[in-house]
């Protein structure tokens, strides 16, 4: 059942796709493995890996039922994206995300859309890591999710092949909700209020997170991580030096899995 969502998932992707890779030819190889939400990341947690200026990806991820953010224990869940380096420590990601299986059109609607920002604050140096603050735009409505995140990356290397990707991080418990119906939303910059992620059925990036990356060259590598709630594992590759292909097993239980197609605009 997943691996026939999965497909779907990809398909959905088609135009797009076609576009990148036109563009493929003329763009250097960048680093775009990306986590559940498309940001640069592992399984479920983000990094701090600062990207170059005009890079950009699309791309899909499946979420299992068990896990599932807005449809926990009923639907699981395909989350697209793309993400863009609008400046060197600067990026914007817009996210949707869709329920797999028969859901009421009044659950499902267009999908959860979401806009997250991130910027860096300190590159990383010798001695020191890179250093990032992301957070989700509070402007919609029951977002599910939400990142309200500081989070540390550093490389190492190894050898000629071999290199260490080490991040850590802390996610806050609270976001800011805007409590509106959307048949009675009034303006984007009405109601705020805060919220425990800790009341949804099953909350994203509430306290401290942490993981590593083993990349082998540009050709892949293996991922373990703790997402604030589970240990993770997972592993990808990436073919033709843009397209990367992902898979993750969620608290030893629920597999995921994911595609992005990365390419530099300049």
């Amino acid at each position: 059942m997943g691996q026939l969502y999965f497909s779907n998932c990809v398909r959905n992707l088609g135009r797009l796709l076609v576009m990148a890779l036109l563009l493929a030819g003329i763009s250097p190889l960048v680093k775009a493995q990306v986590n559940i939400a498309g940001k640069p990341g592992l399984i479920y947690i983000p990094s701090a890996r600062v990207l170059d200026d005009g890079m950009f990806w699309a791309g899909c991820n499946y979420n299992p039922i068990n896990y599932a953010f807005r449809f926990n224990k009923t639907n699981s869940e395909s989350i697209y994206f793309v993400n863009l380096s609008l400046l060197p420590r600067l990026e914007i990601n817009l996210s949707l995300l869709r329920p797999n299986g028969p859901v009421p059109f009044g659950a499902r609607g267009i999908g959860d859309r979401q806009l997250d920002l991130k910027y860096v604050f300190l590159t990383e140096r010798s001695r020191r890591p890179a250093v990032a603050l992301i957070i989700s735009a509070p402007f919609g409505i029951d977002n599910s999710l939400e990142t309200y995140a500081l989070v540390a990356t550093k490389s190492i290397t190894l050898t000629a092949d071999l290199q260490v990707e080490v991040t850590g991080g802390m996610g806050s418990p609270y976001y800011i909700y805007r409590d509106e119906k959307n048949d009675q939303n009034s303006g984007i910059f009405s109601n705020f209020t805060w919220r425990d992620k800790r009341e949804k059925p099953y909350y994203y990036l509430a306290g401290p997170f942490g993981g590593l990356v083993l990349r082998y060259k540009t050709k892949g590598g293996l991922l373990v991580e703790w997402d604030s709630q589970h240990l993770n594992v997972g592993a990808y590759t990436t073919l033709w030096k843009h397209w990367t292909i992902q898979g993750g097993l969620i608290n030893g239980n629920q597999v995921t899995l994911g595609t992005s197609y990365s390419f530099s605009l300049h």
